[in-house]
């Protein structure tokens, strides 16, 4: 990356990482000043307190952070250093799925493989504390979409999400023929937080057909704020959402929300006598989630993509 994008993407950076600023305000930020650079170096308080909608304490935290802007340089310097690639709205490998969410992120930071060559994506969603029926299930499921040339995209967390990434990573005949499954990592944490879970780190020394992809600061730590928000990024990349288990309140409900809300299709595990972790797949299927009873039915999936 040339010099004069990483001094550009300070700035972007650098109002990213104003406490409390969330996309929905950055987006009037760019749309009152035009960029970054101007709203940190060419506005004074009184420009930003005029604005109704700005409360004054990120007023005060925006002036802040231009006492930070070689602190920032340093975290955009690392981040090049670490191959991470700093993706802003208005750049034109900004991933298109996530163009259409209404409030989308306006930086994200990805690691691996562009997302623009993920034409055919399923996300594979559900309990962190799943049935061991529903972890096999998840890890078939993920293989097998895999081995047909599907991406997998799911939020590395535990349980399913863990299974739905380590099924994509360890599809047998396609990594003997060359082509190792490929799944998106989206992760609630910035990147500087993000550990290698234990299950996974074997698989990605030898794969390297992954991305991980995050829309928090670099030096965010986990927050419920931020785990919730990235399920609207789970389903915007996807273009169908399979959720194997999931209780009435789990954040696979709100991933599937989120895909219906875009448009896009969904589908649920029909079981005949649900664990106590899928009791709400059947509220989903009840709203309308196509069932999936036998991996015959994983067809249905490839089909509609």
């Amino acid at each position: 990356m040339e010099m004069k994008d990483l001094d550009r993407l300070v700035y972007w950076v650098a109002l990213h990482s104003v406490p409390g600023l969330g996309p929905v305000t950055y987006r009037r930020l760019l749309e009152r000043f035009g960029d970054p650079q101007t709203v940190l170096l060419d506005t004074q308080k009184r420009d930003l307190n005029a604005l109704p909608w700005l409360r004054y304490k990120l007023v005060k935290d925006i002036f802040a952070v231009k006492e930070k802007l070689s602190d920032i340089a340093s975290i955009v310097n690392q981040l090049a250093y670490n191959n991470v690639k700093i993706v802003t709205l208005p750049d034109k490998d900004y991933p298109s799925k996530i163009r259409m969410l209404k409030n989308g992120p306006v930086v994200l930071y990805i690691r691996g493989k562009r997302l623009e060559m993920d034409k055919k994506a399923v996300a594979i969603v559900g309990s962190t504390s799943p049935s061991d029926k529903g972890y096999r299930i998840a890890l078939d499921a993920a293989r097998r979409l895999a081995q047909k040339g599907i991406t997998v995209v799911s939020g590395y967390a535990r349980g399913v999400d863990t299974a739905a990434h380590l099924g994509a990573m360890c599809t047998t005949e396609t990594i003997e023929a060359g082509e190792p499954g490929r799944t998106i990592m989206v992760i609630p944490t910035g990147l500087n937080h993000f550990m290698w879970k234990k299950a996974l780190r074997p698989y990605t020394h030898s794969n390297k057909s992954y991305s991980i992809v995050s829309e928090s600061f670099p030096n965010q730590e986990w927050s419920v704020g931020a785990a919730l928000s990235r399920n609207r990024l789970i389903a915007g990349l996807s273009d169908a959402v399979f959720v194997v288990e999931t209780d009435a309140g789990g954040g696979a409900v709100h991933t599937f929300s989120h895909a219906q809300k875009l448009g896009r299709m969904t589908f649920a595990l029909k079981y005949r006598n649900p664990p106590p972790s899928a009791m709400g797949n059947e509220s989903l299927l009840s709203q309308g989630a196509i069932p999936i009873s036998s991996y015959k039915d994983l067809d249905k999936i490839a089909a509609y993509l």
